[in-house]
């Protein structure tokens, strides 16, 4: 036996995925697009909702590759999330999804809400920027916060004790942010 392979790594499993968020000409709705490719699989999600409530209007699935054929019995599992809006806890109670579904779907499924409100945090970004010139990230991040509480302590970052959210929490607002302010507690 040549020693020389023994030390050699081998790849065993590979899985590509790729997500795609995109505005609709209207710019009332996002479009995800996520597939995921193995050596097993070949799925597509392609999932609209409704920009800025981001509720869920279409969700459709492919499957042109699954190791058996009965798995694309489950192209239609997320169909009960029609309607619903993509927010933290969105499967809470969805058990016939999980048992009547797919696994790699659901995990597609996941990553596209993920992606969506990081896409809705660009296009929030980009509005803010045109009302407020000028206006500097803690800013912004304060009127995000009015919006999506559920953001603080997500991650290190968003922490009350981190630095940054120490900096957003005191920063003076921009002439006129309070109407949004007002907006969020409305919703």
């Amino acid at each position: 036996m040549d020693k020389s392979n023994q030390n050699e790594e081998r790849r065993l499993y590979n899985r590509k995925k790729n997500i795609d968020v995109y505005l609709l000409p209207s710019g009332r709705q996002f479009r995800a697009v996520v597939e995921m490719q193995d050596g097993f699989h070949h799925m597509r999600l392609d999932m609209i909702v409704n920009q800025p409530s981001l509720k869920i209007k279409e969700i459709n699935c492919e499957m042109p590759g699954v190791p058996d054929a009965i798995c694309r019995k489950a192209q239609g599992c997320l169909a009960p999330l029609i309607g619903k809006r993509v927010a933290p806890g969105i499967m809470h109670g969805m058990d016939q999804v999980t048992r009547q579904g797919c696994t790699h779907l659901i995990n597609l499924f996941h990553e596209a809400c993920y992606n969506l409100t990081q896409a809705q945090s660009v296009t929030g970004r980009e509005e803010l920027q045109a009302v407020f010139p000028g206006i500097v990230e803690e800013q912004l991040y304060k009127i995000f916060f009015w919006f999506r509480p559920d953001m603080k302590d997500s991650c290190i970052r968003y922490n009350e004790d981190s630095p940054f959210l120490q900096r957003v929490q005191q920063i003076q607002m921009p002439e006129g942010a309070e109407k949004f302010r007002a907006i969020a507690k409305a919703k």
